[in-house]
């Protein structure tokens, strides 16, 4: 049996048996795994203490999960006491515009100058979080792997039995995967399971009629969360709009250097 089939077929054979969606379900776990890694064996790596420095620390979801990782509170406490310094250092002059803007763009300009970034512009285009760049990749290999054997023996079966993908997981998998017969079976199966939420949740809704006497079952009391997470994910796997579509605070796609003079 190939590497690739133990590492990620089994664990996905695994998440099926929990409620909610598989995906989001690996890719938790996983993410959890990776700082308790960070934590125990890499909290003075050289190379990861640059890669946090330089997203300006964990994302708001890999934040806060550290708390909920056994024995974190030292290794936690290392980075942050760095990342406080830092942006100490980095934000002494914000809001000082007269200090701050040094040669005027026209000026830098006419002599041939790059203009160095602010450290508004700085924080704004900061390297993607190290904790999620370790989850997308997660994500993917995940993907590969339910597409790949969803007709295989274990796998089928536990599929057949879990709440199947959310839809971004669904949508993900045929972006990444492209048209094929093992995608087409995917999306047949995600929609039946869907469609069976469906009737659930109508009936849940149809019972809270004043004159219904008949109990909800367990699947009907459940199928609001259920939807919740067939539509959106399960909690903190994937961002709000909040920042992430506003001129104000702009996706992240890179690093940019430092002013100069500015700690890295």
């Amino acid at each position: 049996m190939s590497e690739e089939k133990f590492i990620g077929y089994f664990r996905l054979v695994e998440a099926c048996q929990a409620p909610g969606c598989p995906i989001c379900r690996c890719v938790a776990n996983e993410s959890r795994g990776y700082l308790d890694a960070l934590l125990y064996e890499q909290v003075t790596d050289p190379d990861t203490r640059r890669a946090i420095r330089a997203s300006w620390g964990f994302c708001n979801w890999h934040t806060w999960m550290l708390p909920d990782i056994e024995n974190s509170l030292f290794g936690s406490a290392i980075i942050h006491e760095d990342l406080v310094t830092l942006a100490l250092r980095r934000t002494e002059r914000l809001g000082d515009r007269g200090r701050a803007q040094g040669m005027p763009s026209w000026l830098g300009a006419l002599l041939g100058r790059q203009r160095r970034p602010s450290v508004l512009e700085l924080y704004r285009t900061r390297a993607v979080c190290p904790a999620c760049t370790s989850a997308a990749d997660t994500e993917k290999r995940y993907l590969e792997t339910m597409v790949k054997f969803v007709d295989d023996g274990d796998l089928q079966a536990a599929y057949a039995r879990s709440d199947g993908l959310c839809l971004p997981h669904l949508f993900a998998a045929v972006d990444g995967n492209g048209a094929s017969p093992e995608t087409r079976t995917l999306v047949e199966r995600t929609r039946k399971k869907w469609a069976s939420l469906g009737r659930d949740i109508a009936s849940f809704v149809s019972k809270h009629d004043y004159r219904n006497r008949e109990p909800y079952t367990e699947a009907e009391a459940a199928s609001y969360a259920r939807a919740f997470e067939m539509l959106v994910g399960a909690k903190n796997v994937f961002g709000n709009d909040v920042h992430a579509r506003t001129s104000a605070w702009p996706a992240r796609p890179r690093a940019v250097s430092p002013p100069e003079g500015m700690p890295t």
